[in-house]
């Protein structure tokens, strides 16, 4: 069985199990949790770990989340992430795996879920409005 997350609210054109973070700003994230039969996949009472790991082919946990008010279970197949300022300015640049596990009481934690985040800096306003670069200053 496959578990997938889809972001909340609902984007049509969003991938699953991603999101991006930039950096130096609070995450607050929400996703429905479901199988590859559109089952959604309860994991209330479970005790929640997030990882994210520096690159795409190593070891290295750069951030790791086991409070259950920052990384909660919900009804329903939801499943809440917040991360805070320091915690994203901390991220390595571009692209990363991230892990979500779950586990009952005092047994071992079991994958539940993979997918990725990018950690992108901020793009500066001006760049995005290139008209006001041909304006007269």
């Amino acid at each position: 069985m496959t578990i997938r997350a889809k972001r909340l609210p609902g984007k049509t054109r969003s991938r699953l199990s991603w999101f991006r973070v930039h950096p130096g700003k609070p995450l607050d994230v929400s996703f429905q949790l479901v199988d590859t039969s559109r089952t959604t996949i309860n994991w209330v009472g479970h005790e929640p770990r997030f990882r994210i790991y520096s690159q795409f082919v190593d070891q290295l946990v750069v951030v790791e989340i086991t409070d259950p008010q920052r990384c909660e279970f919900k009804l329903g197949g939801i499943w809440r992430l917040r991360l805070s300022p320091d915690e994203t300015a901390s991220l390595p640049r571009g692209g990363m795996r991230f892990t979500l596990e779950h586990r009952e009481s005092l047994e071992d934690y079991q994958l539940g879920l993979l997918g990725t985040v990018s950690c992108c800096e901020p793009v500066p306003a001006t760049e995005h409005n290139r008209i006001s670069q041909l304006l007269p200053r």
